[in-house]
């Protein structure tokens, strides 16, 4: 399953702000199960890539204090019709990405 993605992007002046909503859980580890009373496991979103035109633009590293289902925008150097890429993966190993080209 992939983690999922919903993007915009507009670009004025060769300013271009990418606004994402990602659909993810972002369990920190450290909640724990009242039925059990063990921990429930540990799984966030820990790497979080922007690219233009398949150029690197910016490059973060999330842990499990993000909250769930979170909010993004950046601001990028980038033009109308540029392609902007959004690539996601957490620390289990599950990835997400997504491709808008910008008005």
């Amino acid at each position: 399953m992939s983690i999922k993605i919903r993007m915009r992007g507009k670009s004025v002046n060769g300013v271009a702000e990418i606004k994402a909503l990602i659909k993810h859980e972002m369990e920190s580890g450290a909640r724990m199960n009242k039925k059990t009373g063990k921990p429930y496991p540990a799984k966030f979103i820990d790497m979080v890539e922007v690219l233009v035109n398949g150029e690197k633009t910016v490059d973060a590293q999330w842990s499990g204090a993000v909250s769930a289902n979170p909010y993004m925008a950046v601001k990028v150097k980038a033009d109308k019709g540029d392609k902007v890429t959004v690539q996601l993966s957490d620390n289990t190993g599950e990835k997400g990405s997504e491709v808008i080209t910008l008005k």
